[in-house]
Formats: C-alpha cells, sequence, structure tokens
C-alpha cells in the first residue's frame, strides 16, 4: 500500500492535470461559439445555393461541364478532413476509420489520398499510403482564398483526368456533444437538391447563355461544399474538445476524492499503528518495574 507522502504527490498531480484541463475546455467553449457562427451564417446561403443550382439543373439538363462529366471510375481521390491536435476524443478516429472502412474497399493502385489535418497525415503516412497532397487544417478563422485553392487543386485534378471520382471525408456539426462522419461526393458535381422544395419550380430565362452562367457557378458550388465542410469540421472539433476535457475535469474530481479517501485510510491506520506501538511500549515497562 502507498505511503501518505506517494498519495500526496499523486492528489497534487491530479490537481495540476484538472487546471489544466479545465483551462483547455473553457478556451475550446470560447472558440466554439465563433466556431458556431460561422456555421449557422454559412448555412442559409449554401441552402440557398443548393435551391437554384437543382432548379438550374432541371432547366439546362442538356448543358455538358467537365465538373459534371460521368465517367468509369478508375481512380478515386479520397479527402480527409481532421484536426491537427489531439484532445478531443474520438473526433479524429471516428473520422479516419470511416475513410479507412472506403479506401480498404478500393485497390490501393487506384486511391489517390488528399489529406487536410495533421492527424490524417500521421496516420496514412505510417501506413505507407501515398498522399497526393497535404494541408495543415486552417486555424481560428478559415480563409476564403485558401478554400478556393483546395476547390482549384480537387478540380483541375479532375478536368485533367488525375482521377473520376472526388469524395471528402468530414465531421458534421449538430451541436457541441454531437457530431456525426459524414461521407460526401464533391466530383463530378450530382444534381443538387434542396432540403425542401415549396411552390412551383421557377423558370429561368438567362443571361447570359446557360453554359456560360453555369461554368462560373459550378466553381462556386464546389467551392462553397468545401468551405461549409471546413466550418462544420472546425466546429466539431471544438465540440469534441470541450466535451473531452470536461470529462476529464469530472474524471479527475472523482479521482481526486478517491485519492484523498485512500490517503485518510493510510493516515489513520498510520496513527492507530503508532498508538499501539507506544502502548505495547508502556506495558512492557510497567511489567519491567
Amino acid at each position: 500500500m502507498a505511503n501518505t507522502r506517494e498519495i500526496r504527490n499523486r492528489i497534487r498531480s491530479v490537481k495540476n492535470i484538472q487546471q489544466i484541463t479545465k483551462a483547455m475546455e473553457m478556451v475550446a467553449a470560447s472558440k466554439l461559439k465563433r466556431a458556431q457562427d460561422l456555421v449557422h451564417a454559412a448555412e442559409p446561403y449554401a441552402e440557398k445555393l443548393r435551391e437554384i443550382m437543382s432548379d438550374l439543373g432541371e432547366s439546362v439538363s442538356t448543358v455538358s461541364h467537365p465538373l459534371l462529366e460521368q465517367r468509369p471510375v478508375q481512380r478515386t481521390c479520397i479527402v480527409v478532413m481532421t484536426s491537427d491536435k489531439g484532445l478531443c476524443g474520438a473526433y479524429n478516429s471516428n473520422i479516419i476509420q470511416r475513410s479507412m472502412d472506403v479506401v480498404r474497399s478500393l485497390d490501393q493502385a487506384s486511391v489517390r489520398l488528399v489529406i487536410i489535418g495533421k492527424k490524417a497525415n500521421d496516420f496514412y503516412k505510417r501506413r505507407k499510403y501515398e498522399i497526393l497532397k497535404y494541408w495543415p487544417f486552417p486555424g481560428r478563422e478559415v480563409e476564403v482564398s485558401f478554400v478556393a485553392e483546395v476547390t482549384r487543386f480537387l478540380a483541375e485534378g479532375y478536368e485533367k483526368g488525375d482521377f473520376d471520382k472526388v469524395v471528402l471525408f468530414y465531421t458534421k456539426f449538430k451541436s457541441a456533444i454531437s457530431t456525426t462522419p459524414m461521407q460526401a461526393q464533391l466530383l463530378p458535381i450530382e444534381g443538387a437538391k434542396s432540403a425542401e422544395k415549396k411552390g412551383v419550380t421557377a423558370l429561368y430565362i438567362f443571361e447570359p447563355a446557360a453554359e456560360e452562367l453555369m461554368k462560373k457557378l459550378l466553381p462556386k458550388y464546389l467551392q462553397n461544399q468545401i468551405y461549409l465542410a471546413f466550418v462544420e469540421a472546425g466546429a466539431s472539433e471544438y465540440g469534441s474538445r470541450m466535451v473531452s476535457m470536461r470529462n476529464a475535469t469530472d474524471n479527475a474530481d472523482e479521482m481526486i476524492r478517491t485519492l484523498t479517501l485512500n490517503y485518510n485510510k493510510v493516515r489513520q491506520a498510520s496513527i492507530t499503528r503508532e498508538i499501539l506501538e507506544v502502548v505495547a511500549g508502556s506495558d512492557a515497562t510497567t511489567k519491567k518495574k
């Protein structure tokens, strides 16, 4: 059994770790509020853009565009979006596992990996998978220029035939305690459908021509999908970290209570033993007299 000094040291260590986890929880909570605002600000635009693309798709079904081109899938681009840091529960492992299930189902020679986030990059590098492109996950703010760079890389690769399909794995944000690993096809762009169609679909008169309009809208639609995935993944990371650090803080409380109880038991046993030794010594002295 540990002595009182060892238990005191353990209690002190747990309290120090608890202070760190509490601070990390507060930092994650403050960042989560900003990330939630970004998600809520991006969703109405994304929904309206999906609705417009759905209506346009019905009106210009004969329009051809490289991003709409369907072809036999010989090479698949798997885009995996994780965080750069840990201490966020199962956030990274869940999305990595979901992407890995798909990667294992494909011929390894046909897979093209595009990684966003250090955790996924480390995971696939350790397993000797070839990574076509890697970006660290952006910080607190997702720059539009960065999203445009990612979009351009994927679109150009698809148009040049480097891959025939692009699938994105990211984490969808529902609330701080509810996030879901998601799999979404980015390319070829499928018919965008709004969440709920109300009334009669609008008939459009195109100015400029439908082909020119779609040429401008399709890249913006793709970029918006990627941007929304970024902000949802960021909010999911902060929510997962906040919950994880809160659980760690609560577990530290429970551990401190258990250690304190053990400390009191050991201290009481030690005092009782000393009293018995004093009494035994006193009795031995009395008998000699």
